[in-house]
């Protein structure tokens, strides 16, 4: 396939799912990860346990998409089903889980996500849905991925207004500072700007990753800080058939549950 064959977001789906390998357990955050995980499912990692928020360990593939991962529609492919305190508590915080993938509609150069409000906490200019278990998933991911479909500055501020899922905070050693555990924290960034990785000393965001679609002077241009580029900048290879197939077949699904697309219009 050429670039003319696929768009960024579609890329970005599939390299989160690749993220994953066949047997982990991993948590699966609300909205994208939900799709990358299907699409891991089906590609390479049929043997995964996705667990959720809601207390379930799925283990196998549901034919329908979930709209939470509390959707009752799961129960038949669950391995577990349990309360909140069990996944979050039993397994994420315990240290059980070698990764988790999270939504972040906005996120900092620190890694720090907010889906609490936009501008003031007590004076907002809109509220968002707030935390949930996204607070836990920052605290306590051993490698926590970050999926954003998002490709402008207002999705990529150099400091969002509240920091619902905590980062690198300030950067350097303010996550150590503040009381988190060394061996947890922000893994990676997966936009379809590109991929983006963690300074290990300052803890500033670089673009580490790119597709073979990406302009990386407009992804410089598309985030609020001054952007760093690796020295050896990585270059995804182009998807194959297959797996751009897999791909919009589990956006038609999320669709078909009126999920909104990127690129797809209403």
């Amino acid at each position: 396939m050429d670039s003319q064959d696929y768009i960024p977001f579609e890329m970005m789906l599939l390299t989160a799912a690749k993220q994953v390998k066949n047997g982990d357990a991993l948590f699966v955050g609300f909205h994208w990860p939900m799709v990358a995980s299907r699409i891991a499912r089906r590609l390479h990692a049929p043997d995964i346990y996705c667990v959720y928020e809601g207390g379930g360990v799925e283990r196998t593939y549901c034919p329908i998409m979930p709209n939470t991962g509390a959707d009752l529609i799961l129960s038949p492919h669950l391995a577990m089903a349990g309360e909140t305190y069990d996944t979050l508590c039993g397994l994420l915080a315990a240290g059980h889980l070698p990764l988790s993938m999270i939504d972040a509609p906005m996120v900092d150069r620190y890694g720090n996500i907010n889906s609490t409000c936009i501008g003031p906490y007590l004076q907002p200019k809109v509220r968002l849905a707030g935390s949930g278990g996204a607070a836990d998933l920052g605290a306590n991911s051993r490698k926590l991925y970050m999926l954003s479909d998002r490709t402008t500055k207002d999705g990529f501020p150099a400091r969002v207004d509240y920091v619902t899922t905590p980062g690198y905070l300030d950067g350097f050693d303010s996550r150590i500072r503040a009381g988190y555990r060394p061996d947890t924290g922000p893994e990676m960034i997966i936009s379809p700007l590109g991929l983006f990785k963690f300074d290990p000393v300052s803890k500033e965001a670089y673009l580490w990753g790119v597709y073979p679609c990406t302009d990386v002077e407009k992804t410089k241009a598309s985030v609020g800080w001054d952007l760093k580029v690796a020295d050896e900048l990585t270059r995804l290879e182009p998807p194959k058939a297959e797996e751009i197939k897999v791909v919009r077949e589990e956006l038609d699904i999320a669709q078909s549950r009126l999920w909104r697309i990127p690129g797809r219009g209403v």
